[in-house]
């Protein structure tokens, strides 16, 4: 389990005041020290994770946010951090302290939490030095667990409450099964050059491939110089082709045309995200103009090397079709700017990498700020010409 890529762990996020327990409940659930217990308030500034398996869950990732109640500019700047946690969580922990008679402020991060569509869990925590019966004050009917984090009481219900919570979350689309029946073939193209990472394949290949044998596909995979071999040997014609984005164009002018082709990109965006609105965001790019301005945006962060799609490939076919002085930012990690109504357009990559509510929340950051959002494989699809070949086959 601790192999399970983090794109792939459900994402439960604890939040809450200073000092009610938080860290102290992120440990006891975890059973390790993975956050900061200190008397003193805010000693949580950055968000810490942990990824732990959760039976009968599996794999999930545990984040601790610094305090929502912190005071200043730098506490202004973690509750910023928080709040991003939380657009991207999965499943949201509210924290409060049972004795505080004023939770007017857990109350309005519950209707705010609710209004995003958060699945949301109340824990009331230091049940150990409550002094008896405890007025309601939940503004809305959410479930709510009585824990005490120093002592261990009430942590088999908190575990029990998340079980059934989580249990309630929306899995991820497969990225194959419901497209096509058992026994389908699908021929993959994965190059092999200076941008793979060394003896193995990049993510988007290694899931596609493991998801078409969990479902009965057969699979046969190539590089790209090797392309006419493996059409060659195949004894009919494949029921999907799939390649990476980079020579999608090199790709269609060697495939006979009656063949069904996608990108691993963009197998991933239909996971991840909404691929009818990341198609028309695609189309989109015949709107741009010269004092145009796009967002590159990556998930990870990784080394450019040369050729670098988001660096080099994407900005290079853009200025040679709105002219030189498009302006072009690029931006890596976990991060999202806050002024996207600034772009005429956001280019994303598959997102690997991070959850579906993590790549929703930024498609939702876009869309309410009224720009455009597309992601690489759709881009490069588009500049070759093929952009409605490419998403045929999920219609």
């Amino acid at each position: 389990m601790q192999t399970t890529p983090r794109s792939n762990r459900l994402a439960i996020a604890f939040f809450g005041r200073r000092n009610v327990g938080k860290s102290s409940l992120v440990n006891a659930l975890t059973g390790q020290e993975v956050s900061l217990v200190s008397p003193a308030p805010g000693s949580t500034a950055d968000p810490v994770s942990k990824s732990m398996e959760l039976l009968p869950i599996g794999p999930i990732t545990v984040i601790d946010t610094a305090g929502l109640d912190d005071e200043g500019e730098l506490g202004t700047e973690k509750i910023r951090r928080a709040k991003d946690i939380l657009a991207r969580s999965d499943l949201a922990v509210l924290v409060c302290d049972v004795n505080d008679p004023d939770k007017s402020l857990e109350a309005d991060w519950l209707k705010n939490m609710a209004e995003q569509g958060d699945r949301i869990l109340v824990a009331e925590n230091k049940i150990d030095k409550a002094p008896g019966f405890q007025p309601e004050w939940l503004p809305l009917p959410l479930p709510k667990v009585r824990v005490s984090a120093s002592t261990g009481e009430g942590l088999d219900l908190f575990k029990e409450a998340l079980v059934t919570l989580a249990a309630q979350s929306p899995t991820e689309p497969s990225l194959i099964a419901g497209l096509f029946p058992r026994g389908s073939i699908f021929m993959l193209v994965a190059p092999q050059d200076i941008q793979a990472p060394k003896g193995r394949l990049i993510l988007p290949q290694v899931q596609v491939i493991r998801d078409i044998l969990d479902y009965g596909g057969l699979v046969s995979v190539a590089a790209f110089n090797d392309l006419e071999a493996q059409i060659q040997s195949l004894s009919r014609r494949p029921d999907l082709v799939i390649v990476d984005a980079q020579v999608f164009g090199r790709v269609v002018k060697i495939l006979p045309e009656d063949w069904p082709i996608t990108a691993f990109s963009i197998i991933m965006a239909r996971a991840k995200g909404d691929l009818k609105v990341l198609t028309e965001g695609a189309r989109h790019i015949d709107q741009l103009r010269e004092n145009s301005r796009v967002l590159i945006a990556e998930a990870c962060t990784h080394h450019a090397l040369a050729n670098d799609i988001a660096r080099e490939q994407l900005p290079k076919r853009l200025r040679e079709k709105t002219g030189p002085g498009l302006r072009i930012d690029i931006m890596a990690g976990n991060d999202f700017p806050a002024n996207l109504a600034d772009y005429d357009l956001v280019i994303s990559c598959g997102g690997c990498m991070i959850t579906r509510g993590h790549y929703m929340s930024r498609m939702k950051k876009a869309l309410a700020a009224g720009t455009p959002m597309t992601n690489f494989g759709l881009v490069l699809a588009y500049f070759s010409g093929q952009l409605e070949r490419a998403v045929a086959v999920f219609k």
